[in-house]
């Protein structure tokens, strides 16, 4: 009797060994990314709704790339950390464009910095 109440203990104290190094914490907080997401989604709505290709500006030649990079502010809009083209009418056009854009507030403040490739040449038929 005495052997088997010895046997128990020592197999508790011995699970009890192996285990504990297995325990598992809580787990973090995490905030939500619906609020960045909805961000996200809004920021490519405004981008493909205010930069389009300049078709009232006949009288220049508005194609080729312009590369820019922004973050979103806190009153959800967009500030433009750089803007590069060769053409630069077209940049002007494009930082014109993106001075438009709002993506409503944006109670985090400055986030991501975001990098965009404009591309504009004729659609051929």
């Amino acid at each position: 009797m005495k052997n088997a109440t010895t046997i128990r203990t020592m197999l508790v104290l011995l699970a009890t060994v192996f285990t504990m190094g297995y325990t598992r914490a809580a787990e973090p907080f995490r905030k939500s990314n619906n609020a960045h997401a909805a961000i996200e989604r809004e920021l490519e709505h405004a981008l493909s709704r205010h930069v389009i290709f300049p078709v009232m500006e006949r009288g220049n030649d508005m194609t080729g790339e312009v590369v820019v990079s922004f973050v979103v502010n806190r009153e959800g809009r967009l500030e433009v950390l750089s803007c590069e083209s060769e053409n630069k009418e077209l940049e002007q056009y494009v930082l014109r464009k993106l001075a438009l854009v709002d993506v409503g507030e944006n109670p985090d403040g400055i986030w991501k910095t975001t990098h965009v490739r404009f591309v504009f040449r004729p659609e051929t038929a």
